[in-house]
């Protein structure tokens, strides 16, 4: 299930991540405040020049508000004029000190909300069911992480120190001036539907431009990581030529869409201030016409021209935000995708945790497949599998290259869920279990174990984080990781690479037994796990299975004899499905 926005406005999309707002309701309203004060003292910043101009130059006493509180004021011209002075002074240092704490309120805000986008995208992604992460590259999902919730941040914040600051500001001025003379008011309103109707035109535009321009990096951005991800693929074949040429087809889409994007931007902002200078002329034809026949002073001209000279500045910054709020909701599309997508049944189904969970006893390990069916999309691997595996058994499943034995494996795992039938743990589907309750019954050794770039004890702890020092050396030894760790400078404090860049092959796949037997679960999967490994590293991983398979149930994938005969039954699987398990020879519907 996708998420689908409710309506056309810009700002629907921004919407979506309203109750990450709340926690921050009190600093966005204390902002709002400041931005309030800041518009009071913006529209006090013109009376001092006014009082110039018509007290002190013209000679004509100021009237109204502004005569109110300049009256008890000596009447001599100079002190007038200090006043004035001063006054411009105070002005400007109190809208100074608004804009500052107003900014710094906002804008925190805006970064605090983003970054809780950021943590619970990546906690989302992780949650995930493994067809979503098959349909989507690295490269891809990590734009959307990194970039796009950058674009969201650049809205939020863009939102909170343009948008609401502006809407504030063009309100306070229209009111102004309608309050000054609202003649002059009405003239000066006279470009707002021009303006209006400008924005719409080419919102509209630069949002389906940033759709298309967000579209392009992610493929680009998923281009980029496979091909960074498979380096040593790219040296081995000499294919820099092939993936060369594909990224410039792509960095050409990319580029066509900036262009687009360019060129909208270009022409929007100039054809905006044109709008607005409808309003300036109108203002100068009719307010010189007033003053010319009495019917406003001059200093009441000037004001009602600055302020609309000020409300130039936020219609400005505004045209530039339907830029950044364009791009913001396309990458708030791309995001609000990740956060809607259908989570695993068992974290769906909290009924099943309070039932399971607190009360269920550790499991046996017994394994069962009922008419188990799965596919890759239209393609099915796995047909019609009935399949019992008791507690304690090591079961081989053997079979030519693609007869589905991983794929297996992988329900088995819980990575993937079955189209049709059940895959159950001592007869509780695995449906009806929460992950953390299938992590504790079922391990899995990979045929390249993966390490995460830290140090070597932080990947053994990968599987059990509240693991003790003793636990963590214990493993070590019994998986015979202490055998090599003791060779590096830190020991198990040793920091690796990502991917374990520095160690072999072998010894990758003993962290990976290191870390099934921190886990201590009573299932344990084997895909493959010494495939391509030499003699001797081979017996030293056979070695260390050894110790882990005591006691455990295991199911495992191989054609190794030393893993061979460690099984005590062989299922052969010929096109998905299991056609013969020895020693009782039972036959499966073929």
């Amino acid at each position: 299930m996708r998420y689908a926005v409710a309506g056309p406005s810009l700002l629907a999309q921004l919407w979506r991540f309203r109750a990450y707002g709340r926690p921050h309701r009190r600093r966005l309203i204390g902002g709002i405040g400041l931005r309030v004060g800041e518009l009071a003292a913006d529209l006090a910043q013109p009376w001092p020049l006014a009082i110039v101009i018509d007290g002190v130059l013209r000679h004509r006493p100021p009237s109204g508000v502004v005569g109110a509180l300049t009256a008890p004021l000596p009447g001599r011209p100079l002190a007038l004029l200090v006043c004035a002075a001063l006054a411009a002074l105070v002005i400007a240092l109190f809208s100074g000190s608004f804009d500052y704490f107003g900014d710094r309120v906002m804008n925190s805000a805006g970064e605090r909300i983003t970054s809780e986008v950021r943590r619970d995208v990546f906690a989302v992604l992780q949650e995930l069911p493994m067809p979503f992460h098959d349909e989507h590259t690295v490269g891809e999902l990590t734009s959307r992480v990194v970039t796009d919730t950058d674009r969201i941040e650049d809205g939020l914040v863009d939102v909170f120190s343009t948008l609401v600051p502006g809407v504030i500001t063009l309100t306070g001025y229209a009111v102004a001036m309608l309050l000054v003379d609202w003649r002059l008011g009405l003239v000066a309103c006279v470009a707002a539907p021009v303006v209006f109707a400008t924005a719409t035109r080419y919102t509209r535009l630069t949002r389906e431009s940033s759709r298309q321009r967000r579209r392009a990096e992610g493929m680009l951005a998923g281009l980029t990581a496979e091909v960074l991800t498979g380096m040593r693929t790219v040296h081995a074949t000499g294919s820099q030529a092939v993936h060369s040429t594909r990224f410039a087809q792509r960095n050409t889409a990319t580029l066509h869409a900036g262009l687009r994007s360019v060129d909208l931007r270009a022409r929007f902002t100039p054809l905006l201030e044109g709008a607005a200078a409808v309003g300036t002329a109108a203002i100068l034809l009719v307010g010189g016409y007033g003053v010319l026949d009495g019917w406003w002073t001059v200093g009441l001209l000037v004001v009602v021209l600055a302020y609309l000279r000020d409300m130039l500045r936020p219609l400005r910054a505004l045209s530039r935000l339907s830029i950044t709020l364009t791009t913001a909701a396309a990458s708030a599309e791309r995001v609000s995708e990740i956060l809607d997508q259908p989570r695993r049944a068992a974290s769906r189904a909290p009924q099943a945790r309070s039932a399971l969970e607190p009360a269920e006893p550790p499991a046996t390990g017994r394994i069962t497949l009922r008419g188990v069916t799965f596919g890759y999309g239209d393609r099915t691997v796995v047909r019609d599998v009935d399949l019992e595996i008791g507690p304690g058994e090591r079961l081989v499943l053997q079979g030519p290259n693609g007869a589905g034995k991983s794929s297996l494996l992988a329900l088995l795992a819980g990575l993937y869920e079955p189209d049709r039938g059940q895959v159950c743990l001592d007869g509780v589907s695995f449906l009806d279990l929460t992950d953390a309750r299938r992590h504790r019954a079922v391990s899995v050794v990979l045929q390249d174990t993966f390490l995460f770039s830290g140090t070597l004890r932080e990947n053994l702890r990968l599987t059990r984080p509240d693991a003790s020092d003793s636990d963590v050396r214990r493993v070590a030894d019994a998986a015979m990781v202490s055998d090599f760790a003791t060779d590096l400078a830190q020991g198990l404090d040793a920091p690796i690479g990502e991917g374990g860049i520095g160690l072999s092959g072998g010894q990758r796949q003993r962290v990976g037994i290191a870390r099934a037997l921190l886990a201590d679960t009573p299932v344990v999967l084997l895909d493959e796990p010494t495939a391509g490994l030499d003699p001797d590293a081979e017996k030293a991983v056979v070695t260390a299975l050894e110790r882990l398979m005591v006691g455990r149930t295991v199911v495992m994938t191989t054609h190794r004899p030393e893993l061979l005969r460690l099984a005590t039954r062989h299922a052969v699987v010929r096109h998905g499905r299991v056609v013969e398990v020895t020693p009782k020879m039972q036959r499966l519907a073929p």
